[in-house]
């Protein structure tokens, strides 16, 4: 039987939203990763793109709820990259597609997946561990 109770309603819809944000980003994910340009003539090429940090990434089983202060903000293309100190001190490193807020923001990230020694060409930089991160 249907419910009337809009709590129960809302949050219901919240789970779905979230579901479908999460399959947006990672079939956009598997989507460039096997981009081609259709035309390579010379006169045609597209400039070298960065890589996609998206690929290889391991899928959670479960989302990671992650939560802190942004103390860096690295654009990269589509990508930014946000180091977040949390509330227990330790500072992660995760990647959102499109805007982020500010360094000095508060952030709610809810990490859909994640890799370990992940090298970015774009930014010339290592991350030990990246979270692939939506913004809730």
């Amino acid at each position: 039987m249907p419910t009337t109770d809009p709590a129960v309603a809302r949050a219901h819809a919240g789970r779905h939203s979230l579901a479908l944000a999460l399959a947006l980003v990672f079939a956009f994910a598997i989507n460039l990763a096997g981009c081609g340009v259709a035309d390579a003539s010379p006169q045609h090429q597209a400039p070298a793109a960065a890589a996609n940090p998206f690929a290889g990434a391991q899928p959670s089983k479960q989302p990671q709820a992650l939560a802190g202060r942004i103390e860096e903000r690295l654009v990269a293309g589509s990508y930014v990259y946000l180091a977040v100190r949390g509330d227990d001190g330790e500072l992660r490193w995760a990647v959102v597609m499109g805007a982020a807020p500010p360094v000095g923001a508060d952030v709610a990230l809810t990490s859909t997946a994640r890799r370990t020694d992940f090298h970015s060409p774009r930014l010339g930089r290592d991350f030990a561990e990246l979270h692939f991160a939506v913004i809730r």
